[in-house]
């Protein structure tokens, strides 16, 4: 059984982050020596504390391990977690940072924009923390660094309603060097396909069941190419087309509607972007869609939390060949991603042990496929046919089938890694799981390339995650798996990716672990 393990910021001189719950940062955002030595300091809401400062003039990310004075939950309503301000002495306002781990000290990390030469960096207690939690907080090995990584540089700025502080919001992104794009990845949706499926627990288990994930990945933004590209909510379109507001090269994005679409300003909510409950499952929202709603930027304060993740690099998990590793985004930057995810879907009633589950009752598997067929899904379409089901085997024989997962729901047949996850029965764990069969559905031939990881996230502490392994990297594999051989010849079929020799296998074939 093996375990996830972070590389952890600069140490605190005072308490170290345990690398299981640290948060990898942006390459090229290393700390200047005397600032990484920085004493701890505790911050609160009656003041500014300086924590660091700019060097020259030029781009910053600032870095720091934080814990809360109190130990708050991100699945108990109203003590989720507190939040930072972060403030330039010359800038003003920038955005904050919500210390999503409580009590436990953890690395964090946000991309400051521009500061001047010698510009202070300050950090207070926002207003926008969870009531019940204390407001203060120990900040450790602050450090502004200069960047002129583009990814940095031209990283998005998340403009989301006050009121979903703790709901639906964006904690991590990922970005690809190759693409010149960013994906988001969202704790959870509202709407979308979760109100679409029936809501609560039904409709989650559609959710996980179609993208093998409870959190929410979008393709929020791609600055490749003369004219930007970025989601808004009635389709992907350029600047060009609709501008977007934007601090230098980074542009400001704001939150549209349930799917975790976006729209230009706060006047998209309940309007442009629709009223049905999958694109407005949140109601009335102060400054969106209800009271004192003029979206002029002027007027954000008061209305939008500001967050401005620092970008991962998703190319070195295989993005730039395969867009389906975004999927690992959690798994190598933010298992505990998983935990406040299965956190905020409890507290608001959405697993119920029969159909939806917490995180330690999935098994996540990821298989590369190419040519997936048929159509529909097993919880929330009238029909559903061809495709696959992946199935585990337990060492004491007990098989535990993944729902079907079709072409709509695998990248459209495409070559590409799809997640599949398996709920488990209780007390079944990673180290229970012995092998894998693979099962096409209806004559569906389908190339089977690669089998990924495989592995069962954990609690750790109050709101963080490990996960344990069944397996942990790529296998490549040569299967053309299909009921009827009429496409192989001598055994093997060679219409497949790279044009090379598949072997026939039949309708299903066992995968060790």
């Amino acid at each position: 059984m093996r375990r996830l393990a972070l590389i952890a910021l600069a140490a605190c001189t005072h308490a170290a982050p345990s690398p299981a719950q640290t948060q990898t940062t942006a390459p090229d955002a290393g700390a200047a020596d005397a600032e990484a030595a920085a004493p701890c300091v505790d911050v609160d809401d009656s003041a500014a504390v300086t924590v660091a400062s700019a060097t020259a003039a030029g781009e910053y990310v600032l870095t720091f391990t934080g814990a809360s004075a109190s130990a708050t939950s991100w699945g108990q309503a109203g003590n989720e977690a507190l939040v930072l301000e972060v403030d330039g002495a010359e800038r003003g306002f920038i955005g904050h940072v919500i210390l999503h781990q409580g009590a436990a000290m953890f690395g964090y990390g946000v991309h400051l924009g521009a500061l001047a030469a010698n510009e202070a960096v300050t950090l207070r207690v926002s207003t926008l923390s969870a009531p019940m939690a204390v407001r203060k907080a120990q900040i450790c090995a602050a450090a502004a660094a200069v960047t002129t990584d583009p990814g940095v540089i031209h990283a998005p700025i998340y403009n989301w309603p006050v009121e979903k502080t703790f709901d639906d919001v964006p904690m991590l992104v990922g970005y690809s060097k190759a693409k010149k794009t960013y994906q988001t990845v969202m704790t959870n949706e509202d709407g979308g396909t979760a109100e679409q499926c029936g809501g609560g627990a039904s409709g989650m288990q559609a959710e996980i069941a179609r993208w093998g994930r409870s959190t929410d990945i979008e393709d929020h933004y791609t600055f490749s190419g003369a004219a930007p590209t970025w989601e808004r909510c009635t389709g992907t379109v350029p600047v060009t087309t609709t501008a977007l507001r934007m601090e230098a090269d980074h542009p400001e994005l704001y939150w549209g509607d349930g799917h975790n679409r976006l729209f230009e300003s706060r006047a998209g909510y309940g309007q442009t972007c629709g009223t049905g409950t999958p694109e407005e499952p949140d109601g009335t929202l102060a400054g969106w869609n209800g009271g004192s709603n003029d979206p002029a930027a002027a007027n954000d304060p008061g209305h939008v939390i500001v967050l401005r993740p620092i970008p991962v690099d998703m190319d070195a998990l295989g993005y730039a060949q395969f867009g389906g590793r975004r999927e690992a985004i959690g798994d190598t930057y933010g298992p505990w991603i998983y935990r406040i995810t299965s956190l905020e879907l409890a507290k608001e009633n959405k697993i119920d042990d029969a159909k939806t589950f917490g995180m330690s009752r999935y098994l996540y598997v990821d298989v590369r496929v190419a040519d997936v067929g048929g159509s529909g899904d097993s919880y929330c379409s009238l029909t559903v046919s061809g495709g696959f089901k992946l199935r585990a085997t337990t060492t004491d024989g007990t098989v535990i089938s993944s729902p079907q997962i079709t072409a709509d729901y695998a990248s459209n047949g495409a070559h590409d890694w799809k997640r599949v996850a398996i709920a488990l029965p209780d007390g079944v764990g990673a180290a229970d799981i012995d092998h894998f069969t693979f099962d096409a559905y209806d004559d569906d031939g389908i190339y089977l390339t690669a089998l990924g990881d495989a592995f069962v996230p954990v609690p750790a502490g109050d709101n963080g995650a490990t996960l344990d392994y069944v397996r942990h990297g790529t296998t490549p594999l040569a299967d053309y798996v299909d009921d009827d051989s009429s496409s192989c010849v001598n055994g093997a079929n060679t219409a497949g990716p790279g044009g090379m020799a598949y072997t026939c296998v039949g309708g299903q074939v066992d995968l060790a672990k």
